[in-house]
């Protein structure tokens, strides 16, 4: 067997027939059918092309198959959420004072913004009410609490505390 380099050789323009370079009929035989290789995987190239376009459902089944980047990373995000908390212990901690302090903030947003106007009180304080119960039930019922519960339920603590402060900001 001989070596890619030497076919190639072999089919340089001066290896050719009757060349003066001293070829023996053996080179001359392994140039022909590496040029008829390489002429029938164009061919076939070509044959594979045309059947591709001819059968446009194929393409589309064989794309619907495959998994994007996108759909990777939004499947991969409840397993690097987990090892996120999981590599450093103080995360979590920072995490839900984040939570509260978000939740007093939006509070007090909210306690500023609709009590300057004077409409809509009533409805904040009902969607207020309504948020707490739905993630008091949620996060109590749930046998095994995860981390986004467990969130959810510090951004509640910290609304709640930011009403009763307002509560007793006015009181006063």
């Amino acid at each position: 067997m001989t070596s890619p380099s030497a076919l190639l050789t072999s089919v340089s323009p001066t290896a050719g027939v009757g060349s003066s370079s001293g070829t023996s009929c053996e080179d001359d035989a392994l140039s022909s059918s590496f040029v008829a290789r390489a002429t029938s995987a164009r061919s076939s190239g070509i044959a594979r092309d045309r059947r591709a376009r001819s059968r446009p459902r194929d393409a589309i089944v064989a794309r619907a198959e495959r998994e994007t980047r996108l759909v990777s990373v939004l499947t991969s995000l409840p397993r690097r959420f987990n090892l996120y908390f999981q590599r450093r212990n103080y995360r979590v901690t920072l995490w839900r004072a984040i939570s509260a302090y978000f939740g007093f903030y939006l509070a007090n947003v909210m306690t500023l913004s609709f009590g300057a106007i004077g409409i809509n009180d009533v409805v904040a304080g009902a969607l207020s009410v309504a948020f707490f119960e739905v993630v008091t039930r949620i996060y109590y019922a749930s046998a095994e609490t995860n981390k986004w519960l467990e969130f959810l339920n510090w951004f509640k603590v910290g609304y709640c505390y930011s009403l009763i402060a307002d509560a007793f900001k006015l009181g006063s």
